[in-house]
Formats: structure tokens, C-alpha cells, sequence
């Protein structure tokens, strides 16, 4: 398992804040990337906020990335 620095919201109304999440190890179809860079759209401050109801917390959001790929396994030849 790998320990994954990352800012989350824990609840609806408290800022981002540091925290740890736990990943698998990556498969013969991942990659593992050391995200630089990561952007919060729009619709991450409203999931984030749950202000369209059903928000899981803890939560980290953010989709939009920026890294380096650090590894690659069997079957991702090309990136």
C-alpha cells in the first residue's frame, strides 16, 4: 500500500486540510505518477461545500493534474 499526502475536506464548512490516504499498489494497467500540480474546478467547491447533497467526506478533490510519471507497468508501453 502506498501513503499518499493529499488536503481534504472533512466536513462541509472547514477548509482544506492536510491528510493521509492509502492507494493500492498500482496494477499491470496503472501508472504511478508524483503529482506536482493539481487544479480545483467549479464543481469541486460545490461537492466540496456538499451543496448539491450526497458529498462522502472525508473528501480530496481536484482531477486536473500536473506531474511526473514515475513509474509505468505491463501493459502502459506509451504514456
Amino acid at each position: 500500500m502506498l501513503n499518499t499526502k493529499a488536503y481534504a475536506a472533512l466536513n462541509a464548512t472547514t477548509p482544506l486540510a492536510p491528510f493521509e490516504i492509502t492507494r493500492r499498489e498500482p496494477g499491470p494497467h496503472d501508472v504511478l505518477i508524483d503529482i506536482q500540480y493539481c487544479g480545483i474546478c467549479h464543481t469541486d467547491v460545490h461537492e466540496a461545500r456538499d451543496e448539491w447533497g450526497g458529498s462522502i467526506f472525508p473528501m480530496v478533490p481536484g482531477h486536473e493534474i500536473a506531474g511526473v510519471v514515475k513509474k509505468n507497468w505491463q501493459f502502459c508501453e506509451t504514456i
